[in-house]
């Protein structure tokens, strides 16, 4: 066959029916045909000789293969030797898939100044599939370039916190503008100890009704109170401050901060969801505070009946006085009778005159 110059028919003779790919390797070497290099790398390809059948298909200077030569270059894991093939298949073919999976090998090959370069110039790469696959395999640096590259600012924020580049993650959250990513990056940071980054993009969250709770419990859940409640005082000053704001930080002060929980209360209890208030009050035996409440929501039965029950902490006779000709409950008035003919209410009264 040699003789005849039928090259290709015997180097399919040494492949098929002599099995010995050596022997053909050398017959290809020796008369260097595009056609001989294309059969010979097809059978070593068969034969999972993945390197061997790229060094085979760039001498026959042949693109046809490439879904098949790609497929069997990841699943052996040979991205250098891929790389090398898909750049000569872009001189031959021009394809979404030959530069999306030439991005992907050199993130695999850690060829980032590569990666860059090839992505800053003319190519029909898929940018966000091949950031996305990079992403999930872990390589995150590939993955910051390409989301960068698209200005995919929410997945770039994600990927920065993984990098553990957490400034750069609350300057990508910004430009993102997205509530989950602010509240991806705020948890990132608050893990990592980044109190104040982790505010900045609370801040952006807290203002959002429905997230609060969510935030709040994932600060106390963390054991976070003191940041949590200079993050939620932070928050009374924001232009789109809502009730849920002013509420929560009463019921954080009432856990965490009693001693200004009254100070609160009095400057923006007409700000509060009082049921909410209730709660914590009643919890935490704050019953002066609980019956301040009862006033300001002009609830004057319940607000004499905790001045009444819990005289001790509640009763003062010149609130009482004016919360209690305004009741319905005339049982109240008599437990009011009752608590003037004890000694202890107007003992404490007469202490406080001068």
């Amino acid at each position: 066959l040699k003789k005849f110059k039928l090259h290709e028919q015997a180097v399919k003779v040494l492949v098929k029916d002599i099995h010995d790919i050596e022997r053909a390797t050398e017959y290809a070497e020796e008369v260097n045909e595009p056609v001989v290099w294309k059969k010979l790398a097809k059978y070593q390809l068969q034969h999972k000789l993945v390197k061997e059948s790229i060094d085979s298909y760039i001498r026959a200077f042949d693109a046809e293969a490439f879904p098949k030569v790609i497929a069997a270059a990841r699943e052996t894991l040979m991205f250098d030797d891929l790389v090398r093939y898909l750049q000569m298949c872009r001189k031959k073919i021009r394809d979404p898939e030959i530069d999306s999976e030439l991005v992907h090998a050199y993130a695999r090959t850690n060829r980032l100044a590569d990666l860059e370069d090839f992505i800053t110039g003319p190519n029909c790469a898929q940018i966000q599939l091949v950031g996305d696959q990079c992403f999930q395999e872990g390589t995150y640096e590939a993955a910051k370039i390409l989301y960068n590259n698209i200005n995919n600012f929410g997945r770039l924020a994600s990927t920065l916190v993984r990098l553990k580049m957490f400034p750069q993650a609350v300057d990508a959250a910004r430009q993102a503008s997205s509530i989950n990513t602010w509240k991806e990056v705020n948890k990132a940071c608050l893990d990592a100890g980044e109190y104040r980054l982790a505010q900045q993009c609370a801040l952006n969250i807290i203002v959002k009704p429905d997230e609060l709770d969510e935030l709040i419990r994932h600060y106390e859940n963390a054991g976070h109170f003191d940041h949590l409640i200079n993050l939620m005082e932070h928050g009374l000053g924001a232009q789109n401050a809502h009730p849920g704001i002013f509420t929560g930080l009463a019921i954080l002060y009432s856990k965490y901060k009693p001693e200004k929980l009254m100070e609160h209360l009095k400057m923006f209890h007409s700000r509060l969801t009082f049921n909410k208030v209730y709660q914590a009050c009643e919890s935490n035996l704050q019953w002066s505070a609980l019956a301040f409440l009862y006033v300001h929501a002009e609830d004057y039965d319940k607000a004499a009946k905790v001045m009444i029950e819990h005289s001790v902490d509640a009763w003062d006779h010149v609130p009482f006085k004016e919360v209690i000709v305004k009741v319905n409950n005339q049982d109240l008035w008599y437990q009011a009778c009752l608590l003037y003919t004890s000694p202890s209410p107007r003992d404490r009264q007469k202490s406080r005159m001068p």
